[in-house]
């Protein structure tokens, strides 16, 4: 009876000793490969299973029968269901076995392990067969899964991230625009990260009287850490304008919470009182 092994995550030791191999949720069944000769080939899904999280690797080896049905084939190719005899003489005649997978569709019992053992961390492929001769040429979640080695290193590098722009530079340029859909985006920028600049250096906008610009301006001032954004934000409450006041409300509440919260809950406003409304949710 030929021996086979299944990579698992060594904190499930013990319970596999307990009640044997389990189909895992969301699984067709038990992945293996044969022990062969070459160490690596059967053990060269370490690598890649280790970028789901487990630190330390376990070999638990079993015995089945030579007839037994598996399916068996390249991860990326279509599996056959053949008895595992033809399944191993299969995977020994192949030039290229990496990346090959035999799938149990039933549970491993106890009694048919024959051991379990730590496994050395660095055995196997990440992220396809040969990888390491290959240079990722895209930085999209499929090829660099987040959280994956090197990942972040690998997509700067592909895509380096763009400059950010400082205070200043984006002060210069609202200055300069007439354009109201490209001032949103310019105060959308201020807005991305908390500042402690003062605010008063944007109450230009608020010459241009235009309501969409100071629904913008209400809610960039959410970024701003500084004394005199409650002044400006109270001031933006008194506009005619509905969206203006529920975004001032909402810039308020996020900053100042109970306190803005106690102010705002005395105006006599329905679109106010809405928006404490939404914040307390």
């Amino acid at each position: 009876m030929p021996t086979l092994v299944h990579l698992a995550d060594e904190r499930e030791s013990a319970s596999i000793k307990r009640s044997g191999i389990k189909i895992g949720k969301g699984r067709i069944g038990i992945f293996c490969m044969p022990v062969l000769p070459n160490f690596y080939v059967s053990h060269q899904w370490l690598r890649e299973l280790k970028r789901n999280g487990a630190r330390t690797f376990i070999g638990i080896y079993f015995r089945l029968d030579t007839k037994t049905l598996v399916y068996a084939g390249k991860y990326n190719e279509p599996h056959r269901q053949i008895e595992l005899g033809v399944a191993i003489k299969e995977i020994m005649s192949l030039e290229d076995p990496l990346g090959y997978e035999l799938i149990v569709d039933r549970k491993i019992e106890p009694k048919e392990i024959d051991k379990i053992r730590l496994l050395p961390p660095k055995i196997g492929w990440r992220y396809f067969p040969h990888s390491h001769q290959r240079k990722p040429t895209c930085a999209c979640p499929v090829c660099i899964r987040r959280g994956s080695i090197k990942g972040k290193k690998l997509r700067e590098k592909l895509e380096p991230p763009a400059k950010r722009i400082n205070f200043d530079q984006l002060l210069a340029r609202l200055m300069m625009e007439t354009d109201e859909f490209e001032i949103d985006s310019l105060l959308c920028s201020i807005q991305s990260s908390r500042r402690r600049s003062d605010p008063n250096k944007l109450l230009f906008l608020l010459e241009r009287k235009s309501d969409s610009v100071n629904q913008s301006l209400a809610m960039a001032l959410g970024a701003f850490r500084h004394e005199n954004t409650k002044e400006i934000l109270q001031q933006l409450l008194e506009s005619k304008d509905e969206n203006t006041r529920e975004f001032s409300a909402y810039s308020l509440l996020d900053l100042y919470g109970k306190e803005a919260e106690t102010f705002l809950k005395k105006m006599d406003d329905p679109v106010i009182q809405q928006a404490i409304e939404e914040w307390k949710k």
